[in-house]
């Protein structure tokens, strides 16, 4: 890199998007993966605009079916909704054409890299940075406005919050973040009163939607506050009075909760619910605990990002004085320490200014982290796309860091420049090209979770989604040898069972099949798939009767589900019963107009009969 090129706004911002593009080139075909089917694939909430000018009517989406929605998404919607809606823009586009999808979530990766760069760029053109080479402008300062966002495009933690579709929350919250403290500081230095107030309206737009986006931008505020203390001008007063329409912003995502659920305390149910936590019932004493440890992984994971896993084998925690527990907070704490120790020496001190980056940068994670790895219980206990924010901070500090200690260190301007950027030159094409491999990972569904298997051999779900994916890949000996290592994990999931008998019926093995609907059955007298499955069996054995029992029973359960309407029909028919065989096609093409499997089915009776037949009461 040229630092001569670096005082060009346009050439950096070009050479971001170059290098997240070629980072993520693989990404375009990646399939839809993980929870990517409920929040994309079978959303009826994307599929509409509807939603989104009635958002209430979410409530009314409590249907039980196979792929009705989840609890969990409805009560996610208003605290989420422009997350949906940018969903709902890709479908309507494009319909589920999955590169449309991965298109979307890296422009708005890269515009995230574009905000970062013109914020410090903002930043550095401060007083704060006028001493000798720190100057305004100086090569130097220019150097850490382009590295600093490039670092941030192409580190591979940042893949999950990518190329996983459903972390599109985490992108576009990020961006109206990055956005909203981006026109605060264009706001407060702007001489045109005019413009002043133009930013300033745009920066609280901003902040709206970034808590309407998702809930760790409940932050923000406490974000921008701290940028203004630690590198605006102004008496407290004039602080206060810039400050207060931001923090008005704190009520918006309790009121929301409360608008959805009718309390204010319910942001901790809701996000349990949310995250799956309920499952877990980890304690936030046992929550917080593991956050300490979980903190000082996502540490390593941002200074030597290897063995990324998608899901992480991370112990629950129950002692402070257990030694990881303890060493974490040690760590977490002379971190924080050391950023308190950079505010007071730059507050005495104008020849250090990059202390004041590493202080910002070193304060903005913990802060921005703080949600999700607080005292409100999630179900996942570590995430990498949580890093996505919080990632800045640490890259800021870290280079300043870097920076001040080559400055110091060495006499020559001339080798100055060329140390600082040939190490992190380097460092950026060893970040990209890492974050290309990780990308390959994301290829499909089993090299996903094959990785994260090999990562994680004792973890559940690995091996219970391998199971899933092999069979329907059609390779059933694998899906039945992960099942049963998953079955070893956790000899009481009803769902292992049901899922190892569809294996078996596969395998043509009905005997087998039936005995684990049956456990599933034993484990879940609840369970509707476990019947309808059943059902299956008996219809493939022949065993008309009693599989018009089981989906009778099931029936009761799931109303709604149309493939059940249409292979209760298929055994009404093998029975002679021809009109309720016609109900139950009908019914099936009600409820899903496109299921072809009762349209085809239909059509072939009424050819048989050769003229309509009259429908009869639907007794199941």
């Amino acid at each position: 890199m040229d630092t001569r090129l670096f005082g060009n706004k346009y050439f950096t911002l070009i050479l971001i998007a170059l290098l997240g593009i070629l980072a993520y080139s693989n990404t375009f075909t990646v399939p839809f993966q993980f929870d990517d089917d409920a929040y994309v694939v079978n959303n009826p909430l994307i599929r509409t605009f509807h939603y989104f000018a009635a958002p209430f009517d979410v409530a009314e989406l409590d249907r039980l079916s196979p792929d009705s929605f989840p609890v969990s998404l409805r009560y996610a919607f208003l605290t989420r909704i422009l997350g949906y809606l940018s969903f709902a823009v890709n479908y309507r586009v494009h319909g589920l054409d999955v590169a449309g999808f991965h298109i979307l979530n890296l422009i708005l990766h890269l515009a995230n890299g574009s905000l970062v760069f013109l914020i410090l760029r903002a930043t550095l053109n401060r007083d704060s940075f006028s001493s000798g080479e720190t100057r305004p402008g100086g090569s130097f300062t220019r150097a850490i406005s382009v590295i600093v966002p490039l670092l941030f495009v192409v580190h591979p933690i940042q893949t999950h919050a990518v190329t996983y579709i459903t972390s599109r929350f985490v992108l576009l919250a990020s961006f109206f973040f990055l956005l909203s403290l981006f026109l605060y500081i264009k706001a407060i230095i702007s001489t045109v009163p005019r413009a002043r107030y133009l930013f300033y309206a745009s920066a609280l737009i901003s902040a709206v939607s970034a808590m309407l986006t998702k809930e760790f931008t409940f932050t923000l505020p406490l974000v921008i506050a701290l940028f203004d203390l630690t590198f605006l001008a102004g008496t407290w007063r004039e602080r206060i009075k810039r400050l207060a329409p931001i923090s008005l912003t704190l009520c918006i995502i309790p009121a929301l909760v409360f608008i959805q659920q009718g309390k204010f305390h319910a942001l901790d149910s809701t996000m349990r619910t949310i995250t799956a936590a309920d499952v877990s019932k980890i304690t936030r004493a046992d929550y917080l605990l593991t956050q300490f440890r979980v903190m000082a992984t996502y540490l390593r994971l941002l200074f030597i990002p290897v063995n990324q896993n998608l899901d992480y084998d991370f112990p629950v925690y129950h002692s402070f004085f257990s030694m990881p527990v303890l060493l974490s907070f040690l760590l977490l704490l002379a971190l924080i320490s050391a950023g308190f120790c950079c505010y007071y020496i730059t507050s005495k001190r104008r020849d250090y200014p990059e202390l004041r980056l590493t202080a910002f940068g070193i304060v903005w994670f913990f802060v921005t982290i703080s949600i999700e790895s607080g005292i409100i219980p999630l179900g996942e206990l570590i995430a990498e796309y949580r890093l996505y924010l919080p990632s800045f901070g640490i890259i800021v500090a870290f280079t300043a860091l870097v920076h001040l200690a080559i400055r110091k260190l060495s006499t020559s301007p001339l080798l100055k420049g060329r140390m600082f950027t040939g190490l992190f030159s380097a460092a950026i094409i060893v970040l990209a090209v890492t974050a290309h491999a990780r990308n390959g990972v994301w290829k499909d569904e089993i090299s996903l979770w094959e990785d994260a298997a090999r990562k994680s051999p004792a973890r559940l779900r690995p091996h219970q989604n391998l199971g899933t994916y092999y069979s329907m890949k059609g390779r059933l000996e694998d899906a039945k040898r992960e099942l049963l290592i998953a079955l070893k994990l956790d000899p009481g999931n009803f769902e292992l069972h049901n899922n190892l008998g569809i294996v078996y019926r596969k395998l043509g093995d009905n005997d087998r099949a039936i005995r684990e609907y049956t456990a599933a059955l034993q484990l879940m007298p609840d369970d509707a798939m476990a019947r309808y499955n059943l059902g299956n069996v008996y219809l493939a054995q022949g065993n008309y009767p009693e599989a018009i029992k089981r989906y009778g029973e099931c029936l009761r359960m799931i109303p709604e589900y149309d493939e059940l309407h249409n292979n209760l029909g298929i055994a009404y028919e093998k029975t002679g019963r021809f009109d309720y065989a016609v109900a139950e096609f009908e019914e099936a093409l009600r409820l899903n107009p496109q299921n072809m499997n009762a349209k085809n089915n239909l059509a072939s009776l009424l050819r048989y009969s050769g003229s309509p037949l009259k429908k009869g009461n639907n007794h199941n």
